[in-house]
């Protein structure tokens, strides 16, 4: 879990480990690259915040996937524009979710694309 609100990344960290997974929380999307390149076989799924300094989600999943393009990215995020969205999905995200949105839904997201 990639987001720079650390209120918000202990709440949906805490939520996933309540659901059984286990989760790596990050401030930082260069932090989160370096982490993933270092170790990528370790992850089963990534999910980050879209505006992001240094490194937007979108970005941070284009070269995520570059190093392991089987690693299913959620794209969690205040700010979904259309042409963000459509740029998401094209550099390869595979679910968009509002931050608004209940904290079950992405509880419920993560269970289905990691089909467990």
């Amino acid at each position: 879990m990639i987001d720079d609100e650390e209120i918000l990344l202990d709440l949906i960290s805490e939520i996933l480990e309540d659901h059984g997974y286990g989760v790596t929380a990050l401030m930082s999307s260069p932090d989160a690259l370096a982490v993933f390149s270092d170790r990528p076989a370790e992850f089963d799924l990534v999910v980050t915040d879209e505006k992001m300094p240094d490194l937007s989600g979108t970005d941070l999943a284009r070269q995520i996937l570059a190093i392991r393009p089987d690693i299913p990215i959620i794209l969690y995020t205040d700010y979904p524009e259309v042409s963000s969205e459509k740029r998401a999905r094209a550099a390869g995200v595979r679910a968009i979710l509002r931050k608004s949105s209940r904290t079950a839904e992405l509880a419920l997201c993560v269970r289905r694309i990691l089909g467990s």
